[in-house]
């Protein structure tokens, strides 16, 4: 008998999973290990790309500032040639920094943002150096070398037209780097890489309006100058001696003709000329008929009660159109002080046998005139003959054209000259310029302080108004930043003006005034947004009349002065505290915009801080 089959024995696991998971761990390790390799690799690579771009970003960016002063002096010639030095450097940069390796760490956590920063700066410079300078570079070059060309009244429009697309694109090209670059939130960085974006952005912003200007130029002065045709422009002269926001009452009215670049002078009016419309020559808004009476629609003098020109300018037009059949393409002022600076650049004009220059030139018209013409129609038509004689010779050519420009700038910076167009593309071009007189819709007004004054005599007393308007102080508060503004008046007047001076020049009490005293009604704006929290006048805490309008809480108050009085008004605004623009020591710059008088110009820039 067989034994029985032996058990066969279970078959026991070997060892071989062991030795996989040693192999998979050793898979893993080596992975891992090429990836931190790799990862080392990139990360070198990266530093390498990054040391480089920095060193070009550096050198460039210490040459950048020659460009920019040379673009600024109208050197055209110094620019391109600094400009063939910064170029390469920004390329250099830019390379640098682009790829996929930098694509991946823009995503990485901790540190993308500052990447991402880093390449946007690299990239921004670059557009800047390559498409965006060479165009401006280009323009100033053809401007310095004399290209373009004032003679016998006619502008020489070639250079403007031919540089026209070019600025178009590079203004193009500087819309989409000021988004890019104002997209970066400092918030998101580390505290070395926060700051140079900042000033970056500041850079970048201050180029953006050098940018905007040369597009302006070049698409506004040819069309303007009618290059597309015949235009018709009508200068309403201001008379400071009667206080309007603007600088005064319209005193005379000429007509300037433009038509492929050749300008023209026509005819003259006075404002007995223009109106009245009884009726009113349109609706206004609620607002400004709250603030300023019905009377801007009435009387042509009255139309610039308003400090806001895009709302003044369109009634003056509409009356011209109404009592002389002729519209008008647009609407400039200029006041005497203006006048006076022109014929710095032009020399003395003489006008009904009188030698009028820069330096009497205020005095002859705003006071003299008066006392040696009869009032109305005769003051009139000697304020538009002076008015007249100057734009003649200032278009005539033979006045050396950058002495006439820096007397027109000038008279701008201090809102002394205003320019309105019908054109709505033109306006939309002009709205955020210092000529437009905007205080409405544009954004450069929106942060802006503003302190007008309204004659309220119903003479010519304002002759003998000093007035000084300024900043007193800014602090941060738990809502923004509070400013406090400071006006000061003083009667300048003869101590028997009633009886000395002419009744035109007095008002003879129609508007309830003695003879003899100034009556000027103050209207205060805070920025858009704002208020105006307190009013001091004279020691005493006052209340004012307060109306919303363009967005503002508008306060007025009435003065009245006799001869030698004064008086000083203190008020303080509240505001969010983040409008402005940016200066280099840290702070923000906002304008305070005024009525420019005999005395004091009507634009000024101040240093707020930062809060909010």
């Amino acid at each position: 008998m067989s034994a029985p089959d032996a058990a066969v024995p279970t078959p026991q696991p070997t060892h071989r999973p062991t030795k996989r998971k040693g192999r998979t761990a050793g898979w893993v390790i080596l992975a891992l290990f090429l990836l931190l390799v790799a990862f080392l690799v990139c990360a070198g690579l990266l530093a390498r790309d990054a040391l480089a771009a920095r060193s070009s970003l550096t050198e460039a960016i210490e040459k950048v500032p020659a460009v920019e002063e040379a673009l600024r002096s109208g050197d055209g010639a110094a620019a391109e040639a600094a400009l063939a030095e910064v170029q390469p450097l920004t390329a250099d940069a830019r390379s640098s920094t682009d790829g996929p390796l930098w694509w991946l760490a823009e995503r990485a956590p901790f540190f993308g943002a500052d990447v991402r920063a880093f390449s946007t700066a690299a990239w921004a410079l670059d557009e800047i150096t390559q498409d965006v300078l060479p165009p401006l570079a280009a323009a100033a070059a053809t401007v310095s070398e004399g290209g373009v060309q004032v003679n016998d009244g006619t502008v020489d429009l070639a250079p403007l037209t031919a540089a026209a697309p070019r600025i178009e694109s590079a203004a193009g090209t500087m819309s989409t780097v000021v988004d890019r670059v104002d997209a970066l939130d400092v918030a998101d960085l580390h505290d070395e890489l926060a700051g140079p974006v900042v000033d970056l952005q500041d850079k970048v912003g201050t180029l953006d309006g050098l940018v905007t200007t040369a597009h302006r130029t070049t698409t506004l002065l040819p069309a303007m100058l009618g290059a597309e045709g015949p235009r018709t422009y009508l200068v309403m002269a201001l008379n400071s001696a009667e206080l309007r926001s603007p600088g005064g009452i319209p005193g005379a009215f000429a007509l300037i003709g433009t038509e492929n670049g050749t300008i023209t002078l026509g005819g003259q009016a006075s404002t007995s000329a223009v109106g009245p419309f009884p009726g009113g020559i349109r609706p206004l808004a609620p607002a400004d008929e709250e603030l300023f009476g019905p009377n801007m629609a009435v009387y042509v003098q009255d139309t610039v009660f308003t400090p806001d020109f895009p709302t003044a300018a369109p009634l003056a037009a509409a009356m011209w159109e109404a009592s002389q059949g002729q519209a008008v393409d647009g609407i400039l002022t200029l006041d005497p002080v203006a006048l006076s600076y022109l014929l710095e650049a032009t020399g003395p004009v003489d006008v009904a046998g009188t030698t009028i220059d820069a330096g009497n030139a205020v005095s002859t018209l705003l006071s003299d005139a008066y006392a040696e013409l009869e009032p109305g129609d005769e003051t009139d038509a000697f304020f538009a003959a002076v008015a007249s004689s100057v734009l003649s010779t200032a278009l005539s050519g033979g006045t050396d054209a950058g002495s006439l420009l820096d007397a027109v700038r000038r008279a701008a910076s201090e809102h002394r000259v205003l320019v309105w167009s019908s054109h709505e593309d033109e306006q939309d071009l002009l709205s955020d310029t210092v000529i437009s007189g905007d205080i409405s819709s544009s954004d450069r007004a929106a942060d802006s302080i503003g302190i007008f004054f309204n004659d309220a005599t119903a003479g010519k007393m304002d002759y003998y108004l000093d007035s000084t308007v300024q900043h007193v102080a800014s602090e941060c508060s738990a809502s923004g930043r509070t400013d406090t503004f400071r006006v000061d008046l003083t009667s300048d007047a003869p101590a028997d003006a009633a009886t000395d001076l002419p009744w035109y020049v007095t008002g003879g009490g129609i508007s309830g005034t003695p003879p003899g005293n100034i009556r000027t009604d103050l209207f205060l704006y805070p920025p858009r947004g704002g208020r105006i929290v307190n009013t001091v006048a004279d020691g005493t805490l006052t209340g004012s009349k307060v109306v919303e309008s363009h967005g503002r809480a508008v306060a007025t108050l009435p003065r009245e002065l006799s001869p030698g009085q004064s008086t000083s008004v203190t008020f303080t605004v509240t505001s969010d505290g983040t409008g402005g623009t940016s200066s280099s020591s840290g702070t923000r710059q906002i304008d305070l915009w005024s009525t420019p008088t005999i005395r004091q110009g009507g634009l000024a820039t101040i240093e707020v801080p930062v809060c909010g």
